[in-house]
């Protein structure tokens, strides 16, 4: 409550311009205490493993990495969550697709955050993202059914899809496993939403290589 009243005396724009993600990232690359390493990684593989101290800091460069929160791609941190007090993370968070990915040492970015007076904005904002992407996929769970999957693909469209003519597709690596996981339904109701998507022509009935063709026409941008 006291921080949010702090950022209370804060101009919201101002806020969000100067002490986002990418102002951080920049700030921490050009840094002469901060020692950053490049990183490939490959496909379900384990970056933080939920109640494991965790060493590292990350920030997606490119890819996909799902948690129990949900998914996050590029322009995003990882592991911020447990830098103050050093906890140890609450979430597994793996690798749906390759990732390529900036590493950087816990202690030197908690070190560099406490040498800036205005430091906290930069976790201030970012575990807001988190909470707000919590929140959104806790919202799912009150849809039912058709109408869960149509939010659920809408949104994973805007954040990952790619348009294409009329279509929006999104990447290989969201398969209907996958996605009845994140949607909290079984593989067989997921394959017989899709059948009736098709009718309503919100997904295309064009199926090449197990991807999600969604209807551009119902995918709003952001």
């Amino acid at each position: 409550m006291y921080r949010d009243m702090l950022v209370e005396l804060y101009d919201k724009n101002i806020i969000e311009k100067n002490f986002n993600s990418t102002v951080f990232l920049e700030n921490l690359l050009l840094s002469d205490h901060i020692h950053p390493k490049e990183l490939e990684i490959d496909k379900k593989q384990t970056l933080i493993e939920a109640g494991v101290h965790n060493e590292n800091i990350y920030f997606i460069r490119r890819g996909i990495v799902s948690s129990s929160l949900g998914f996050m791609g590029k322009g995003r941190f990882l592991g911020l969550d447990t830098l103050v007090m050093n906890d140890k993370p609450l979430c597994t968070i793996q690798t749906i697709e390759p990732c390529e990915l900036y590493v950087f040492e816990k202690l030197e970015v908690m070190e560099y955050l406490f040498s800036l007076q205005e430091g906290w904005l930069f976790l201030y904002l970012i575990e807001k993202e988190e909470r707000n992407l919590l929140l959104k996929n806790h919202s799912f769970l009150t849809l039912k059914g058709l109408e869960r999957m149509e939010a659920v693909l809408i949104d994973l469209a805007q954040d990952f899809g790619v348009r294409e003519d009329d279509m929006v597709i999104l990447p290989k690596s969201f398969s209907k496993k996958l996605i009845a996981e994140y949607a909290n339904l079984s593989v067989n109701t997921i394959t017989i939403l899709i059948k009736e998507l098709k009718k309503e022509h919100f997904l295309k009935t064009k199926t090449a290589n197990n991807l999600f063709y969604i209807n551009g026409s119902k995918v709003p941008m952001k």
